[in-house]
């Protein structure tokens, strides 16, 4: 009986302890701050994944795309180390996460893959998610073990890891420029499936951008460029793109760095017409440079809002200061910078490190931005991951991490940030490399952090007009007001019109941080009252305003004179009604009277009169005669 109550007992405390304990998950998963680690990942928010179990082996994250499924690739680089007797060389290397940090062991079988292409060093810098979840990493790769010459280097993958044979060779295209050294950085579908690649390439002179543009197949579109590539030179000395990105309209846009000689680096974008030509409508000839502090200015990263907005982000380094800075730029759609935009369209954060080494940006749902990169900790002289988030309107967000920043130490003293992404749910992802001491080799390293409560969805919350009755044939102001601000992009209101006397255009966009929006309407002359409703709709919820448009006025009658003379008795005289004729006998008085008027004419002290002219009393005594103008006239008052 005693052993029964004990286990008993026991049964009921590990019940509650396992209560106790999901409690206590739930509720550390609810009280994340944002910036913190997310414990659903990898158990403790950070994930690490070898390429090889041989000391002295790496591997290296430049890049990741989250799946619409939620899974996570990540693309780059597995290094070969001369040791023992090996070859040295390195391969593009991916691998795909489940949602909770594990390996997605349908992916290549084990969840990771490697290319050998050419013998030589091979770099996957950028990697995108087809909408039929093929795999396009793309970087640069060298002729062979012989040739350190490079190539731009693509390579698609099936969903399960195998390599698309329907694509170039085996699944691997390579494009040369000049012979010499190719490097892609940044890759782009557009929405015809096309891929477009940019990076930069070395003429014999300096380096320029360099873009290609490839059909599904792989091979180059000649519809771009020349025979599917262009390059792009800003000063004439050396230029790179680091990012890319297609425009709804199909416009391309390239960004990084210019030199214009003499160590100034500086922020660099240029716009291309879906041919692959410049497009004069964007900066100065299709280009735009920036310069933040006279010295060293790189742009790493490329983000494209959804209003058309472009953000460039990067580290610069101003003169006699030891430590390079975060440095975000955003360019209205005509290249200008956006002046609501930190200071001047510019702002920049420090994380008091040691030089930072590069940088990778992404959006969140709510406009906010992100920028990962990775320098020495002074505290503790390791390398360690930097995260900072920033505010849409480029101030930063002091309630992420510490003041808006958060450092992440992956494994010891060595780890670096290349990649960022955000998941649907808004779950940031980074990613980049870590040196595992206990295995002595590099390791992939990923981190996914919590972003918090993002910002309520906005709605619609009302759509008014000023004014709210207009005469017919004029025109009114249609104002929608959401109940938050705009997410990233702007957000598209949709318009309904039910009336044939108003016309409305059929939405508006309500810009990114802003909660109203106007539109213009206009109506036609009606002839009797009426009103016309316009119903607008966003995220699910649609709202009715009403116009009021009346008749339009008839014009006022034209004018018409009307002349009496007065004749007969004296010191007697003739009056109108409506007043305006005052004729004293023995003389003339002229007024002027509305057509259609009805006149009244009359001779003071009621005395008889005698009309004649256009209003006549047929020859007969009267004491008044009425009758309606319609045109000039004149009558003959004799009074008696």
């Amino acid at each position: 009986m005693a052993l029964a109550v004990l286990t008993a007992y026991r049964a009921a405390v590990m019940a509650f302890l396992g209560t106790a304990a999901l409690f206590l998950a739930c509720a550390s998963s609810a009280w994340a701050a944002p910036g913190d680690l997310d414990p659903t990942f990898g158990g403790v928010g950070k994930v690490t994944t070898p390429f090889s179990t041989r000391p002295g082996d790496g591997a290296t994250v430049y890049a990741v795309a989250v799946q619409p499924n939620g899974k996570i690739v990540a693309a780059g680089t597995a290094f070969r180390s001369p040791q023992n007797g090996a070859s040295s060389g390195s391969d593009f290397a991916l691998a795909r996460y489940n949602v909770n940090g594990s390996l997605d062991t349908s992916f290549g079988g084990v969840g990771k893959v490697t290319k050998d292409i050419g013998g030589g060093e091979d770099y996957a810098y950028a990697v995108v998610v087809q909408p039929d979840g093929k795999i396009v990493a793309a970087g640069s790769a060298e002729v062979n073990a012989a040739n350190a010459n490079t190539r731009f280097t693509l390579v698609r993958y099936n969903p399960d890891g195998r390599l698309d044979s329907g694509f170039g060779t085996a699944g691997v295209v390579s494009t040369d420029f000049f012979g010499t050294e190719n490097i892609a950085t940044s890759v782009a579908l557009q929405a015809d499936g096309r891929i477009v690649v940019a990076g930069y390439t070395h003429d014999g002179i300096g380096r320029r951008f360099a873009l290609a543009r490839y059909s599904v197949d792989g091979s180059l579109d000649a519809s771009f460029g020349t025979g599917g590539k262009l390059t792009t030179s800003f000063f004439g000395f050396d230029d790179g793109a680091t990012g890319v990105a297609v425009q709804a309209d199909g416009k391309i846009v390239a960004s990084g760095w210019a030199d214009p000689g003499g160590a100034n680096v500086q922020f660099a974008v240029a716009r291309y017409n879906a041919d692959g030509s410049l497009d004069a409508s964007f900066g100065t000839g299709g280009k735009v440079t920036t310069d933040f502090f006279g010295v060293n200015d790189v742009g790493w990263a490329l983000l494209l809002q959804g209003d058309g907005k472009l953000v460039v982000a990067g580290l610069v380094l101003p003169s006699g200061f030891g430590t390079d800075l975060y440095a975000l730029a955003r360019f209205n759609p005509d290249g200008s910078l956006d002046t609501s935009f930190g200071g001047g369209g510019k702002t920049t954060l420090s994380f008091s490190f040691g030089y930072q080494r590069s940088l990778a940006a992404a959006l969140q749902p709510d406009g906010k931005i992100l920028a990962v990169s990775w320098g020495v900790d002074g505290s503790t002289g390791f390398d360690v991951f930097s995260l900072a988030r920033f505010n849409s309107d480029g101030s930063v967000d002091l309630g992420f991490g510490n003041a808006g920043r958060v450092i992440t130490n992956v494994l010891g003293s060595q780890n670096e940030a290349y990649a960022l992404a955000v998941q649907g749910d808004g779950r940031i992802v980074a990613a980049g490399s870590a040196f595992d001491p206990s295995r002595s080799l590099g390791v992939f390293a990923l981190t996914r952090y919590d972003a918090g409560a993002l910002n309520s969805p906005a709605v619609l919350s009302s759509l008014l007009f000023n004014p709210a009755s207009v005469v017919g044939g004029t025109s009114s102001t249609g104002i929608v007001t959401l109940t938050a601000a705009a997410p990233a992009g702007g957000a598209l209101v949709s318009l309904l019109n039910n009336s044939l006397v108003a016309s409305v255009p059929a939405s508006v966009t309500v810009p990114q941080g802003a909660t109203t929006a106007t539109f213009s309407v206009s109506t036609t002359p009606v002839g009797a009252n009426t009103t016309a409703t316009v119903t607008g709709s966003y995220n699910g919820v649609s709202r009715a305003g009403t116009l009021t448009i009346t008749a339009t006025a008839p014009p006022p009658p034209a004018g018409v004179t009307l002349t009496v003379q007065a004749t007969g008795r004296g010191g007697e005289g003739v009056v109108s009604s409506p007043a305006g004729v005052n004729a004293k006998v023995g003389t003339l008085s002229a007024a002027s009277f509305a057509a259609n008027t009805v006149i009244t004419l009359s001779a003071t002290n009621n005395r008889d009169v005698i009309w004649s002219g256009s209003c006549s009393s047929g020859g007969n005594k009267a004491k008044s005669c009425t009758f309606t103008i319609k045109a000039n006239s004149s009558v003959t008052a004799n009074v008696q």
